[in-house]
């Protein structure tokens, strides 16, 4: 009896404490989570871009860019499923993608700043190529939102 009371007493805590963790995001997830809302904005933003709005637009920016950059330290959970002897190839192309990403984040906070708004509407387009892209390559499927 006294196990069974001790069993109903911690079987609850027990998934308290497990909970968080089996449906918490990884630290990439959550990276990509930011650069997802960060996007979002810009690509709303230069449908009708103002010039009054550019801090706004370099906030957006300048956040894309960090969770970029902090992405590309992590590993995606597709990593686990490519063979040992492919995996730094696997990475490497991982790290090369999000410095494309990088690299075009760059050009569109620079066209921002110099208020080119075509040519910052032209960067949204291949920044989205360069995101769908990597997504088709590196993200699993179980990460499909």
């Amino acid at each position: 009896m006294k196990n069974h009371r001790s069993f109903l007493i911690y079987c609850p805590l027990l998934l308290l404490v497990l909970c968080p963790v089996l449906h918490a995001d990884s630290l990439l997830e959550t990276k990509m989570n930011q650069m997802r809302k960060s996007f979002r904005e810009l690509k709303k933003a230069m449908v009708a871009p103002v010039d009054a709005d550019k801090k706004k637009y370099l906030s957006w920016v300048a956040d894309l860019k960090s969770a970029t950059e902090a992405s590309k330290a992590l590993a995606p959970e597709k990593t686990s499923h490519v063979p040992a002897d492919q995996k730094d190839a696997f990475l490497g192309g991982y790290r090369n993608k999000m410095d494309e990403m990088v690299d075009e984040i760059d050009a569109l906070g620079k066209a921002i700043e110099a208020g080119k708004w075509d040519e910052a509407k032209a960067l949204i387009a291949q920044i989205n190529q360069v995101q769908r892209e990597g997504h088709q390559k590196y993200r699993s499927e179980s990460n499909e939102h």
